[in-house]
């Protein structure tokens, strides 16, 4: 699946907010999700809350009573379902405010969304990760994300509910027009049509499997 940009001369690079003094967890938070983790486990929970707190509110209006929980309960939690939910607790709250590290955390949902074959947590992760490339000025990455959830869905033995596949085929046309793709936004709006007759005509390949007659993956536009 795609991540945040990485490269330091483009512009929609997504960077820390602010310098913080625990250059450890900074780096960690661009390499990725497992090792940001890694290396909070190591800082322990209160260094993580106050590091949270300098990047996403350095004038200190915000409280650290807001994170503490969550945070004690991703580090330190037995069952990686109360973890993950800890994971996608602190995204959530920290879209907007820090995409970087929202961009992280939900790597990691949608790494365990993909790991346990939860769908609906999968097509979440996506649609916050999609949402973030997006608004970094990254139209293409954000389809990327879309069309893998129909690639997840399209494997045998995984399900949904046909309004989420409708739902993203849109997505993917938006996005193409939006990076003047046209001709691959028509194509999309075809395979939409397609796929809605099959939904309209209550066929179970529209909530379960392929319904391409050809597996190959949708690709992505150049």
């Amino acid at each position: 699946m795609p991540g945040a940009p990485s490269d330091p001369s483009d512009p929609t690079v997504l960077r820390p907010l602010t310098l913080s003094l625990d250059p450890a967890l900074d780096r960690a938070a661009v390499v990725g999700w497992e090792a940001w983790e890694a290396a909070a486990a190591e800082a322990g929970s209160r260094r993580v809350v106050a590091w949270l707190l300098r990047r996403i509110d350095p004038e200190g209006g915000e409280a650290a009573d807001d994170f503490q929980d969550t945070v004690e309960t991703l580090l330190g939690a037995s069952d990686p379902d109360d973890r993950v939910m800890a994971r996608a607790e602190l995204a959530e709250f920290l879209t907007g405010h820090d995409d970087l590290m929202a961009d992280t955390l939900w790597d990691g949902v949608l790494s365990h969304a993909e790991a346990t074959g939860d769908g609906d947590m999968l097509l979440d992760a996506i649609g916050h990760l999609a949402a973030i490339a997006e608004d970094h000025g990254d139209p293409l990455a954000a389809a990327e994300y879309h069309l893998a959830y129909l690639a997840w869905r399209r494997q045998p033995d995984n399900a949904g509910d046909p309004e989420d596949v409708q739902a993203t085929f849109e997505e993917v046309i938006r996005l193409a027009e939006r990076d003047g793709a046209r001709a691959e936004a028509a194509l999309f709006e075809f395979r939409l049509a397609s796929f809605t007759r099959l939904a309209e005509a209550d066929d179970p390949r529209a909530s379960e499997g392929d319904w391409e007659a050809d597996p190959t993956p949708y690709p992505i536009w150049a």
